[in-house]
């Protein structure tokens, strides 16, 4: 079958149209811990508390979650950019200066954040270059930060009058 494929240029740029929080997702493996950021993140069912994320398979993260099938999603708050951009950066101490802590599932938790959930994963599925991991939430956290946004390109905030 030869299906019709939208070009991957157009593809990213009407991507870029939509709105997405920004997080961190974190693991640990053997004592080390890890994280990046990403946009691809969502809730799949609330009853169960279920969510997933999309993560490539090159990155150092895809490893840490692999195998130690934990992960956390941290929500990143208005003020947090710097951190949304030494995770997107992928230098070698990447929780230097970073306010966290560990969970008792042994997932790395970022201070002050606007939200988090604690997962195990329970499925993976590989599609093209990514995984994706679909987490049973185990635990979560909410404050009430205004939320990172990222659109076009950029940063943006979202107003919580």
């Amino acid at each position: 079958m030869n299906a019709r494929r939208a070009d991957p240029a157009e593809y990213r740029l009407a991507m870029r149209r939509t709105a997405a929080s920004v997080a961190v997702i974190t693991a640990a493996h053997e004592g080390r811990i890890h994280g990046m950021t990403a946009t691809a993140m969502t809730s799949v069912s609330v009853d169960p508390p279920t969510l997933l994320v999309v993560i490539k398979q090159t990155t150092r993260t895809h490893p840490f979650i692999h195998k130690s099938r934990r992960f956390a999603v941290n929500v990143l708050a208005r003020g947090q950019e710097e951190i949304a951009r030494r995770f997107a950066a992928g230098i070698e101490n990447q929780f230097e200066g970073v306010p966290y802590e560990m969970h008792a599932a042994d997932v790395p938790l970022i201070a002050a954040t606007a939200a988090g959930f604690i997962c195990l994963a329970t499925d993976a599925f590989d599609v093209a270059t990514h995984t994706i991991f679909i987490g049973e939430v185990e635990a979560t956290y909410h404050a009430p930060r205004p939320p990172l946004l990222y659109y076009d390109g950029r940063y943006r905030y979202l107003s919580l009058d």
